[in-house]
């Protein structure tokens, strides 16, 4: 059983003249790292939130480790982690208080211990009693991406994890993604920054207009289109830039 198990998924939101995903077909292995990608309002969010059973499909199956999200969402979400792009912490909490607190909305005791390593291994151990909305915006994307991983999910869904941080974060989350990706974590990306995704992403898919319009090994799509970038690719297939 796969990851991911989409078969034939439309969704259309209520008062839209267009499907937001339109017969999507996909198939994410387990630890596996698959980069989603496409222009803003191309089905990504939409996607990952059927993924996580907070919208039901209209039509087609979708299943997460075997599950059908919407039925079963609880026991899907126990399993699945979410960075969003939009930094999802207490601002007036310190770190390790914000770290607390959402061990126990996962219904989880919090572990000292643990939470001090993730807070170690990601440079923020010193700056633990501090306020959030006193990091930095880099600070502030390794947190946000701890708060994801408390509760040991077997996938983990990120969206521009790296997004305006600096260059030191952004290799403490790279690296910290290929080593729970070595662990069998299976990791969906989704980000602008393609450089990452050709570095990070076993294979990668486009999406446009909802439809899911080319997909494969990276190192493969490259080949397939003589070209050494993922835009590039995109360009080709959709005709419009990935980051409109």
């Amino acid at each position: 059983m796969p990851a991911i198990l989409i078969d034939k998924v439309t969704k259309q939101y209520a008062g839209s003249t267009k499907p937001a995903v339109r017969d999507l077909s996909l198939i994410i292995e387990r630890g596996e790292v698959y980069g989603l990608l496409g222009h803003n309002g191309a089905g990504k969010s939409t996607t990952v939130m059927m993924i996580c059973g907070l919208l039901r499909a209209d039509s087609g199956s979708l299943k997460v480790f075997g599950d059908d999200p919407a039925q079963h969402g609880p026991a899907v979400r126990r399993r699945v982690g979410v960075a969003t792009q939009d930094i999802a912490l207490f601002p007036s909490l310190t770190g390790l208080e914000n770290l607390q607190y959402l061990c126990r909305m996962y219904g989880l005791t919090p572990d000292h211990n643990k939470l001090m390593a993730l807070l170690e291994r990601f440079g923020l151990a010193a700056d633990a009693g501090k306020r959030a909305d006193s990091y930095s915006g880099g600070m502030k994307r390794r947190l946000n991406l701890i708060a994801s991983v408390l509760h040991d999910p077997e996938l983990l869904i990120l969206d521009e994890p790296t997004a305006g941080v600096d260059v030191q974060s952004r290799a403490m989350i790279i690296a910290y993604l290929r080593e729970m990706n070595a662990k069998g974590m299976t990791i969906i990306y989704s980000s602008h920054i393609l450089e990452e995704v050709e570095k990070l992403c076993q294979r990668v898919g486009f999406l446009s207009e909802g439809v899911l319009i080319e997909q494969g090994p990276t190192a493969d799509l490259l080949r397939k289109y003589g070209t050494d970038s993922l835009e590039n690719v995109y360009l080709t297939v959709s005709g419009r830039s990935i980051d409109v």
